[in-house]
């Protein structure tokens, strides 16, 4: 499960801290949600838990979503004439990446009750809850951001944003860890 965990770990990392030579991107975002799916897709492979399954279907919309962006952004398509549909896409597209964290959060937690990690299941289970609540706030300050345009709320909905990445890096590297704690006590 390390390496599974792993991949999820250094795909959030990439599609968080985009690294740029110049005007290219070297490590775009989608690079960074196909590394995720390689990782949901062994999660599943070795655990046939549902909810991983579920989180690789949304993660292969994220990638065609992200995909398209960065090749939108790149053919320099003028982003002026799809204001509303650009709109539309950021909100979708933050919805669907609470989906795939989510059922891959539901399906971590049924992994670790399987297999009598009782404690991080139900920690699992408080963080899951902190992580929904935020990412909604996070999207209805979004949605408020994108119709009224406020200032404000386009400061904070990026650093909201970070954060919660952060924290699900945070989370992951403790899966990660406890992968090995396990390997270790078999």
């Amino acid at each position: 499960m390390y390496n599974e965990y792993n991949k999820i770990f250094w795909g959030i990392f990439i599609a968080t801290f985009n690294i740029k030579l110049g005007a290219i991107k070297i490590l775009p975002t989608f690079i960074g949600y196909i590394i995720i799916l390689n990782g949901l897709s062994s999660l599943y492979k070795k655990t046939h838990i549902e909810p991983f399954n579920k989180s690789k279907t949304f993660a292969i919309i994220i990638i065609i979503i992200t995909a398209l962006s960065e090749f939108m952004e790149f053919s320099s398509i003028e982003s002026n004439n799809l204001f509303l549909f650009n709109e539309i896409w950021i909100v979708f597209s933050s919805v669907i990446e609470l989906l795939i964290f989510y059922n891959f959060f539901d399906g971590s937690i049924e992994y670790f009750n399987n297999n009598n990690i009782c404690d991080l299941a139900c920690e699992t289970i408080k963080k899951l809850r902190f992580y929904i609540i935020v990412s909604v706030i996070n999207i209805i300050f979004l949605n408020f951001a994108l119709i009224f345009n406020i200032t404000f709320l386009n400061i904070i909905i990026p650093i909201i944003l970070i954060i919660l990445r952060i924290y699900l890096i945070m989370l992951i590297y403790r899966f990660k860890n406890t992968s090995v704690e396990e390997i270790e006590t078999k």
